[in-house]
C-alpha cells in the first residue's frame, strides 16, 4: 500500500521538531493504524548505532496518537493533545533497534470510551513481518485540555 494518499504524519500529531519520531502512515483505517520509522543515526534516542528496545513504547504511543489524530481529522476535527496513562506487559523480542532497519508499528483500538480514555494493543514489526515487540497502551486525550488542566491541577504558590 502506498503513503500517497495520507497526510504528512505531522498533520496527525501534536508533536514537532525531534520529538516527531515516526516517519509516515502506512495503512490506516477505523480502529486500526500501521505507521513507519527508519532507524537512522540522526535519529533521536540513537546511540553508537542502535536505539534502544524501550523508546519502542513511545513508537507505540505516537502510533496511538496517529491513529486517534486520523480518525479527528476524517470527522473534520482537529489533532489534540493526549496523555500515556500506563504501558502494560511489554514484551520485546530485541534488545534495540539498528540503524537501517525501518519498523512497522501498529495500533488497534481494544476500546474507547466517550470521556477519551482508551486501550490500544500495539505491535512493532521488522521489516520482514518478524514480530519485535507488543504491549497494551492505555491513553487519555480530554475534550478540552485547558480545562481539564485546570480542573486536576492547582498551580504552585510561593
Amino acid at each position: 500500500m502506498t503513503t500517497s494518499h495520507y497526510l504528512p504524519i505531522e498533520e496527525y500529531l501534536p508533536h514537532r521538531g525531534q520529538m516527531l519520531l515516526l516517519d509516515h502512515v502506512l495503512e490506516a483505517e477505523p480502529g486500526r493504524m500501521v505507521c513507519a520509522v527508519s532507524i537512522r543515526p540522526e535519529s533521536p534516542f540513537c546511540r553508537e548505532g542502535r536505539v534502544a528496545a524501550y523508546v519502542g513504547i513511545e513508537y507505540m504511543a505516537q502510533t496511538v496518537g496517529a491513529l486517534v489524530g486520523w480518525h479527528e481529522r476524517e470527522k473534520g476535527g482537529t489533532v489534540k493533545t493526549g496523555f500515556l496513562v500506563s504501558v502494560r506487559k511489554y514484551a520485546c523480542k530485541v534488545n534495540d533497534f539498528p540503524v537501517g532497519a525501518t519498523l512497522h508499528i501498529e495500533a488497534r483500538e481494544n476500546w474507547r470510551d466517550d470521556e477519551g480514555l482508551g486501550v490500544m494493543d500495539c505491535r512493532i514489526y521488522h521489516p520482514a513481518g518478524e514480530l519485535a515487540a507488543e504491549a497494551r497502551l492505555t491513553a487519555f486525550q480530554p475534550k478540552d485540555l485547558r480545562a481539564y488542566l485546570d480542573t486536576h491541577f492547582e498551580p504552585e504558590t510561593t
